[in-house]
């Protein structure tokens, strides 16, 4: 019996690590290079982000948050998004995680049953279908092209529309439309 759950067989070496460690490689032989695999910025933490860190920790700030995350933050994203977005949001509609895909994942964990398939926009980051084979469902990509600005397209969907219970017209309609940049 295998130490490591089967589960991690569907899971494919991950080529955001391989582009990574290849640019990294390049970089200690003294090219010049610009990763572009990990999505760190090239610049140190701005000084001002330090600071409130430091100020936390000696506020004593140290302690597990809510899992969604702190209140203070969700209230602080909350305000970004009136000010800068005109957009309006309570606590309950806010999730806050350590990036991006862990957040995505945890979507899928929760709400995927075996078999289930996901419809994936393309171009796509390189983890998506690996965090959906994790989740016990499978991929299915849809091109979206530069023509319509990458944004998926109601026909698009249609043509590559899942196979079981979601694949109903209703079901699949997009819950805005979806328009051409003009």
């Amino acid at each position: 019996m295998s130490f490591l759950s089967a589960s991690l067989a569907r899971v494919k070496p991950s080529a955001t690590i391989a582009v990574t460690a290849k640019a990294r490689q390049l970089k200690a032989a003294g090219r010049n290079v610009i990763g572009l695999g990990a999505g760190e910025p090239d610049f140190d933490t701005p000084a001002n982000i330090k600071l409130a860190a430091i100020h936390a920790i000696e506020a004593g700030k140290t302690k597990y948050t809510d899992v969604d995350g702190a209140p203070e933050l969700k209230q602080a994203i909350i305000g970004k998004f009136q000010r800068e977005n005109g957009l309006t949001y309570t606590p309950k509609q806010i999730t806050v995680g350590t990036g991006g895909k862990q957040v995505l994942y945890n979507a899928l964990v929760a709400t995927m049953n075996p078999g289930d398939e996901v419809i994936i926009p393309a171009p796509y980051w390189v983890s998506y279908p690996d965090m959906v084979a994790l989740a016990g469902g499978e991929s299915v990509p849809v091109v979206c092209t530069a023509e319509f600005g990458f944004k998926l397209q109601p026909d698009a969907l249609e043509r590559r529309r899942p196979s079981g219970s979601f694949s109903t017209r209703r079901r699949t309609r997009p819950a805005r439309p979806i328009r051409a940049p003009s």
